[in-house]
C-alpha cells in the first residue's frame, strides 16, 4: 500500500478504471524529482545566466513616451515582472546578500539578492531600477540593457548601473519659498 494510486483507490476517491485511463493516456509520467526544474526564474535565460532582453523583452520607449503616465506605469510594471532577475515570490536563501543603493530622494535603499544577482550588479551586467508597483514605488534588479531602456523613459528610475552616468540621480529639492 505504498503507492498513491492504491491509497486513493482504497479510500474510494478514484476507481480502478480512472487509474487505468490515466496510465494509458501517459499523463502523470515524467514527474518526480526534476519536476519544475526549468520553470520560473531560469526560463528564457541565456548562457551567461542573464535573460535575453532582445525583441519582446525590450521596453517600447518611443510608444510609451507618447501615452499617459498611468498607462506607462502599467506597461513598465508588466515589463519589469517579465525581465526582473531578483526573485520576489520566495524568501531569500541563506547565501543571499544585501545590496545597498541610493534612492531618488537621497536615503539608502536595500535589496536582498542571491549571490549571482549581487555579482551581476557589481560587474555591471545588471542594474537596479525603480518602478511604480501596485503598492507604490518599488525597486527591481533587471539586465543592464533593460535598465538603460527604462532610463530613456524615466531617467530618475535608474538607481544603479555600473558605467552609466544617469544612475543614482537625485530629485531636485522642492522649492518651499
Amino acid at each position: 500500500m505504498l503507492d498513491l494510486k492504491a491509497k486513493l483507490a482504497s479510500a474510494g476517491l478514484v476507481t480502478d478504471e480512472d487509474i487505468e485511463r490515466v496510465e494509458k493516456s501517459g499523463r502523470g509520467k515524467g514527474r518526480g524529482k526534476n519536476r519544475g526544474k526549468n520553470r520560473g526564474k531560469n526560463r528564457g535565460k541565456a548562457r551567461s545566466g542573464l535573460p535575453d532582453v532582445k525583441g519582446t523583452h525590450r521596453l517600447e520607449v518611443k510608444r510609451l513616451a507618447k501615452v499617459g503616465r498611468g498607462e506607462a506605469y502599467v506597461e513598465v510594471r508588466r515589463w519589469v515582472s517579465r525581465v526582473r532577475l531578483d526573485v520576489v515570490d520566495k524568501p531569500p536563501s541563506e547565501n543571499a546578500k544585501t545590496f545597498h543603493f541610493p534612492t531618488a530622494k537621497g536615503p539608502v535603499g536595500r535589496l536582498v539578492v542571491e549571490p549571482d544577482v549581487h555579482g551581476w550588479l557589481t560587474e555591471g551586467s545588471a542594474g537596479v531600477v525603480a518602478y511604480m508597483s501596485d503598492h507604490g514605488l518599488a525597486h527591481a534588479v533587471v539586465p543592464a540593457q533593460a535598465a538603460r531602456d527604462l532610463a530613456e523613459l524615466f531617467p530618475l528610475w535608474l538607481r544603479v548601473l555600473v558605467g552609466d552616468e544617469r544612475a543614482g540621480q537625485l530629485e531636485a529639492p522642492a522649492d518651499d519659498s
